[in-house]
């Protein structure tokens, strides 16, 4: 299979209004609105989309503790041929169905639902990082950029909370054909897009706690000055902050997670590793150290057991 990364994700929400203020400060570019739903993209143009929870439309929840969650994520694909190989394998196994614009639409054996659509997201080039090293200057004379928003260039990756781990893990990796990239054994994987480059696209963790849902989505910044300037704005805006800033040393990546009013968390990603199929992957331990070497995991609290006291356990339970 040649699928490329996440192209759309939808929503199931409580409140629209409140939906919509949340993505426009976070940085998405608005594209639809009306009392329905609404529409907004990445610099890359995939989408986000949040339609109310009782919209008949909508696969349904996974969990059913909540009524503002995720309800389906859009893969991208190379070629109808993908497409078609996908069909055959989903209907042998199971319902699959094709909409009127020739997107697949199913649901895993846990039933979240996904989709698979010819690509249609566009490569992005922001611009040069200049970072001063002593003996390595590539800024003279000129002050380092600052952001007081943040405009995320791709969706990177979408997180499921799971209590059958290996059934969960075996479909996406023998039935879609992703490609596992690092993992804690026993508690989760991490697995990439087969033409994608992200460290990972798709993470299934088992927290021990007998669940099932939608975790948090992660967007990719263009550098570590906007991933703090974007958080900031994000404050002044009333959201909150779930956890950091901070960063993981399994895809290398600094982050910032915000509580997301359309469910679970929005993650501020930067600098995470870009993999191939050279990659190795890598088995790690369960541990606080592995998942942030270093956080915020309260305000005004760092270090990495802070990040796993109080509060932010529960949070973190059912993350990374």
């Amino acid at each position: 299979m040649h699928h490329t990364g996440i192209e759309k994700v939808v929503y199931g929400v409580e409140d629209l209004d409140v939906a919509k203020k949340f993505w426009r400060d976070f940085g998405l570019k608005p594209v639809a609105d009306d009392s329905a739903h609404a529409v907004f993209a990445t610099q890359n143009n995939a989408t986000i989309e949040v339609w109310s929870s009782d919209d008949p439309s909508l696969p349904s929840p996974v969990a059913t503790d909540t009524r503002s969650t995720v309800r389906e994520v859009t893969f991208g694909v190379r070629s109808k041929g993908d497409l078609k190989a996908l069909t055959e394998k989903l209907a042998a196994a199971g319902d699959v169905r094709e909409d009127d614009e020739g997107v697949i639409h199913a649901l895993d054996p846990l039933g979240f639902g996904f989709a698979f659509r010819l690509a249609q997201c566009q490569p992005v080039t922001p611009a040069a990082i200049k970072t001063n090293v002593p003996g390595n200057i590539k800024r003279l004379n000129q002050r380092g950029p600052k952001f007081d928003h943040a405009s995320p260039l791709i969706m990177s990756h979408i997180v499921y909370v799971t209590d059958d781990l290996e059934t969960q893990k075996d479909f996406y990796v023998d039935m879609l054909g992703f490609k596992l990239t690092d993992s804690y054994p026993g508690r989760g994987y991490f697995m990439r897009c087969a033409d994608a480059n992200n460290h990972h696209n798709v993470f299934l963790l088992n927290p021990g706690q007998g669940k099932r849902g939608f975790h948090h989505l992660a967007f990719e910044l263009g550098s570590i000055h906007e991933l703090f300037g974007g958080g900031n704005n994000m404050t002044r805006s009333g959201w909150e902050t779930m956890i950091g800033p901070g960063r993981h040393p399994v895809s290398s990546c600094y982050f910032r997670y915000f509580k997301n009013p359309c469910g679970g968390a929005a993650e501020y990603d930067f600098d995470s590793d870009v993999v191939d199929d050279n990659w190795q992957p890598q088995e790690w331990d369960s541990t606080p150290e592995n998942f942030a070497e270093w956080c915020l995991g309260e305000p005004g609290g760092i270090a990495p057991s802070r990040c796993y006291s109080g509060r932010v356990a529960l949070s973190l339970g059912t993350c990374r």
